[in-house]
């Protein structure tokens, strides 16, 4: 992957900012993660094999933020907090080997297919989190005399 190109930063707190590799003045920041300045192209790309993982890391991070964003406000625009929304979801989710399609969640709750997919992606995001934490868990030894679910 080659590095993300730096943003410029036009505004006079730029100038106080220190370039993460020569600590020369920077005004140009990692246009990823945005946490990280430089001086120049030539000192990015020399701190790029270091800022790599962070920045991926960062970037991750933010996208899950916003994908959990977006979840919540399909799930407050539609009213899914409500005791028989989260039951009558979990029981189309869970009814067996019956795949739930985009377009079938939606029309059920009266939702745009976008909205839909966000809601289902952040679902099997949430599931794909708990399966690591259990297997995680298991793998240090925890699990042989508690009761682990999945």
């Amino acid at each position: 992957m080659a590095s993300p190109v730096y943003s410029t930063v036009a505004d006079s707190t730029a100038n106080a900012k220190k370039c993460n590799v020569c600590d020369k003045g920077a005004s140009k920041k990692c246009s990823r993660c945005s946490n990280v300045w430089y001086c120049s192209v030539e000192c990015q790309k020399h701190d790029w094999k270091k800022h790599k993982p962070v920045c991926n890391s960062e970037y991750k991070m933010h996208q899950y933020e916003l994908h959990k964003k977006a979840f919540d406000a399909v799930i407050k625009k539609y009213n899914l907090q409500t005791q028989e929304k989260s039951t009558e979801i979990a029981e189309l989710l869970t009814r067996g080997t019956e795949k739930v399609t985009a377009p079938d969640f939606a029309k059920k709750f009266g939702m745009d297919v976008e909205e839909a997919v966000v809601f289902l992606e952040w679902i099997k995001t949430g599931v794909k989190f708990k399966e690591e934490t259990i297997d995680t868990a298991k793998k240090a030894g925890f699990g042989s005399g508690a009761t682990l679910s999945r």
